[in-house]
């Protein structure tokens, strides 16, 4: 388990997770407003309910506080400020997915090239968001493999019947 530490504007959220990378993701996706990773250190509940006793007079709602000057000097102490690095496996996950969305942009590429031979690459971007009814800057990202796009699962599912009835009716 792990208490970290997130920033946005003079506003401090103190909370803890047993899943750092993901947690601190989901806030920062959350959160309408720019949040920054301030740091991390080991801990459970006893240790997060300890910080927001000591600092309770700067609670302003739930896990977040107005942070002070005494509240920089300590985060600055106590937390680690970057994120683990991820284990060896999931790191290995990951490229291993991305190499396999990557091929997966190329063979739609292909196939596109084949359904609409006389079209620009744009205009086969364009006919492809409309097959898999997708908008347009998503598929743009997804034809040409961009490294921070990640397919979701329906989507991943929506790409492959594409792929097939394309297969099919070149058959």
């Amino acid at each position: 388990m792990s208490i970290y530490v997130l920033r946005s504007d003079n506003l401090v959220k103190i909370g803890f997770s047993d899943d750092l990378r993901t947690r601190v993701h989901s806030v920062i996706a959350a959160v309408p407003i720019p949040v920054e990773f301030v740091g991390h250190m080991p801990g459970g509940r006893e240790v997060e309910a300890h910080l927001h006793s000591v600092f309770s007079k700067q609670l302003f709602s739930g896990e977040w506080f107005v942070e002070t000057e005494l509240m920089r000097q300590v985060f600055e102490t106590i937390l680690t400020a970057r994120l683990p690095d991820l284990p060896e496996r999931e790191r290995r996950d990951r490229l291993a997915q991305r190499q396999g969305q990557k091929d997966l942009s190329f063979e739609v590429q292909k196939a596109a090239q084949s359904a609409w031979p006389h079209k620009k690459a744009a205009q086969r971007v364009s006919a492809l968001s409309a097959a898999l009814g997708w908008k347009l800057s998503r598929t743009k990202d997804f034809y040409y493999a961009d490294d921070r796009m990640s397919l979701r699962g329906l989507e991943q599912k929506q790409v492959e019947e594409w792929l097939l009835k394309d297969k099919e009716a070149a058959a």
